[in-house]
C-alpha cells in the first residue's frame, strides 16, 4: 500500500468515491453532468498498485487557538469503496495523513465526522458546540425593542460578492476575539468556500452602518416544510453567521425575520452563546438545540505543547503519560516544565519502543497513572489544549487522571475557552 497525492488527471474517479460515499441516492457519478466548482483541498489516496481503496482530501486554514491563530489542517472527504471497507485502510490512512500534517509543522488536526464514535477510535475528540434554532419569523420580532430599525442607526444590508473580503476580516478578526477555532479566512477560501456551496451556492448578505461591515450571514431556502408544516412556505436555512458584536447579531435576527412573508420557519446555526431563547414572547414556539460540531486532535503531542505561550508566572513540572491509539510517537510519557512564558517537552522513552501501555478501554492506562504524575488519551488532551474542556470536565469524563496537587498547575495552563468552528470543509 502506498500514500500518495490523487493525480489530478483522475479528478473523475475521486469525485465518483464522493458520490458513492455521501450522496448514494443520486445514483452512480456521472462526469457529463458534474459542477464546474474546483475543490481548494489537496487530495490524498491509498493505493493498492494504482488502484485507490481509500481518499482523503486536506485543507490548510488558520484557526484561533488560545490568543494566537495557528495553522491546523481540516480533513475531509474521507472515504473507501464498500468492497475495501473493513481492511484497515482508513486507520492507515488517517495514520499517513498525521505523519503528513506533522512533515508540515502542523499541530493540530480537524474534522467534521460522519460518526462520532468512528472517530473517536482513532483519537479525534469533539471541539466545539453550536446552537440549533428553529424559530417562526414573527418570533424574532422582539428585535425592534433592541436596536434602532430605521434612520442612520438601523445600518442597511446588502447582498456581499467577491470583492467584499477585506470588509468581511475585520468581523472575522471580532468573531476570534469572542471565540477561539474561529477560522482566519484567506480570500481564497472567501471567494471559493463562503461564496460556494457543495450543490447550491448560498445567499450571503451583510450588515452594515456607516460603510463598517458588522455582520454577515450565509443562508439558502429549502422546499422541504419538515415541522413547519406548510409546503408553500419553504424554510430559510441559516448555515453561517459572523457578527461583531450582539447589536449587529440581532441586526440579522431583524433580516431573516424580514422573510416572513416568504417562509414558515427560520433554521440558524449560530454560536454556542447567542442570545435569543429569553427574550422572545413565546419561548415554546422556538426550539434551541445544542449540537455538537466539529473533532479535534493533536497530531505531535511535544511540538504542540511547546508551541502554547503561557502565562509566565506559571511554574510547573510534571510527567504526562499520553494514549494515542494511532500514532506511535504520541503514545509516550513525557517530561514537561513550564517556565518563564515557554514549555519544554521531552519524551521519557519509558515504553517499549517509545511506547506506553494503552487501557483496552481506549482511556488513560491506570498503571500508567500510577507512574505519571498524569496520564490523558489523546482526545482528553486534544480538548484541554484548544480549550472545550476543563481539566475538572477531563477528569469527570474520564480521559484525564491527575493528581490533585498537579491539578491546579494544569487548570492554569489549559484554562477552558469558549470555541466555535462554523466552517464546514
Amino acid at each position: 500500500m502506498e500514500y500518495r497525492p490523487f493525480p489530478d488527471e483522475r479528478g473523475d474517479e475521486f469525485d465518483a468515491f464522493m458520490r458513492y460515499a455521501f450522496s448514494p441516492t443520486e445514483g452512480p457519478y456521472d462526469p457529463e453532468e458534474a459542477d464546474d466548482h474546483d475543490t481548494i483541498a489537496d487530495t490524498r489516496g491509498l493505493f493498492d498498485g494504482d488502484e485507490p481503496v481509500a481518499v482523503c482530501a486536506h485543507h490548510t486554514f488558520s484557526l484561533r487557538i488560545r490568543g494566537d491563530d495557528r495553522e491546523v489542517a481540516g480533513l475531509s472527504a474521507v472515504a473507501s469503496p464498500p468492497e475495501h471497507r473493513r481492511r484497515g485502510n482508513v486507520g492507515r490512512m488517517l495514520r499517513e495523513s498525521l505523519a503528513e500534517y506533522r512533515d508540515r509543522g502542523v499541530h493540530v488536526s480537524t474534522l467534521w465526522p460522519f460518526e462520532y464514535p468512528f472517530y473517536a477510535a482513532y483519537g479525534w475528540a469533539t471541539a466545539s458546540r453550536y446552537r440549533h434554532l428553529t424559530a417562526p419569523p414573527e418570533q424574532l420580532g422582539f428585535v425592534d425593542d433592541l436596536i434602532a430599525t430605521a434612520g442612520d442607526d438601523a445600518g442597511s444590508f446588502r447582498r456581499l460578492d467577491g470583492d467584499d473580503y477585506p470588509a468581511v476580516k475585520p468581523v472575522l478578526a471580532a468573531m476570534a476575539d469572542r471565540y477561539d477555532l474561529t477560522m482566519d479566512w484567506t480570500e481564497e477560501w472567501w471567494r471559493e468556500r463562503a461564496l460556494q456551496g457543495w450543490k447550491t451556492d448560498p445567499f450571503v448578505y451583510g450588515w452594515e452602518r456607516d460603510g463598517e461591515l458588522r455582520g454577515l450571514c450565509a443562508y439558502s431556502f429549502d422546499d422541504d416544510a419538515g415541522d413547519a408544516g406548510d409546503a408553500d412556505a419553504p424554510i430559510l436555512r441559516v448555515t453561517d453567521v459572523a457578527v461583531a458584536d450582539d447589536e449587529a447579531w440581532f441586526q440579522l435576527l431583524r433580516f431573516f425575520r424580514n422573510h416572513d412573508s416568504q417562509v414558515a420557519e427560520v433554521r440558524i446555526r449560530a454560536p454556542p452563546d447567542a442570545p435569543l431563547l429569553d427574550l422572545v414572547e413565546d419561548p415554546r414556539a422556538v426550539d434551541c438545540e445544542v449540537r455538537t460540531g466539529p473533532m479535534v486532535r493533536l497530531v505531535d503531542v511535544a511540538a504542540a505543547l511547546e508551541a502554547l505561550d503561557p502565562d509566565p508566572e506559571i511554574e510547573a513540572a510534571f510527567s504526562l503519560s499520553v494514549a494515542d491509539p494511532l500514532v506511535d510517537r504520541n503514545d509516550e510519557t513525557f517530561r514537561v516544565a513550564v517556565a518563564d512564558g515557554a514549555v519544554a517537552v521531552e519524551p521519557t522513552g519509558g515504553g517499549e519502543d517509545g511506547e506506553t501501555a494503552v487501557a483496552e478501554t481506549g482511556g488513560p492506562d491506570p498503571d500508567a497513572a500510577d507512574a505519571a504524575d498524569a496520564a490523558a488519551d489523546i482526545g482528553a488532551l486534544s480538548q484541554l489544549y484548544v480549550g472545550y474542556k476543563s481539566v475538572d470536565e477531563a477528569v469527570r469524563s474520564g480521559g484525564l487522571a491527575v493528581d490533585s496537587a498537579l491539578a491546579a498547575d494544569l487548570r492554569a495552563l489549559f484554562p477552558p475557552r469558549t470555541t466555535h468552528l462554523r466552517e464546514g470543509f
